[in-house]
């Protein structure tokens, strides 16, 4: 077995993202490994419909980037608090080009990610982030799916 010494961990502050958390920190205690939390932010302003809509004021896009900062910021903690080495960083992006990037960047050994198990049309409307994620990573990918 490859040793593995970084373990990237996207997290989107999901129940299921946190089966993933705990499976990861399980793992990176076992083999000694750090873990490199990352959150997708997805700026409401590019996502949403522009036809007749008016955006978010810069003063609520402050106010939602710094509830993500925060939470990021405890989760960061709760992993810090048993003794395992963590980075954690919030990116602008689509969330699987946020998590492949990252990858790129802090070169992992492993990624390890909570996926919905969504079938059928909720898979094929809303798409698969760990999917995407598994096709087009250049390290193994273990996912830990959650009920949907």
């Amino acid at each position: 077995m490859t040793d593995i010494k970084k373990i990237l961990c996207p997290v989107d502050f999901s129940p299921g993202a946190k089966a993933a958390l705990t499976y990861a920190e399980d793992l990176a205690k076992r083999v000694g490994a750090e873990l490199y939390l990352v959150h997708a932010y997805e700026n409401p302003v590019y996502v949403l419909p522009m036809s007749g809509y008016v955006g978010p004021t810069a003063e609520i896009l402050s106010g939602i980037r710094q509830q993500i900062d925060n939470e990021m910021a405890r989760w960061k903690q709760d992993v810090a608090k048993q003794g395992l080495g963590v980075r954690a960083d919030v990116l602008e992006g689509a969330p699987y080009r946020v998590v492949l990037d990252a990858a790129a960047e802090y070169k992992p050994d492993l990624i390890v990610m909570g996926t919905h198990g969504r079938t059928g049309i909720a898979h094929v409307v809303i798409g698969s982030v760990a999917e995407r994620v598994v096709r087009m990573a250049t390290c193994p990918v273990l996912t830990v799916r959650t009920a949907s």
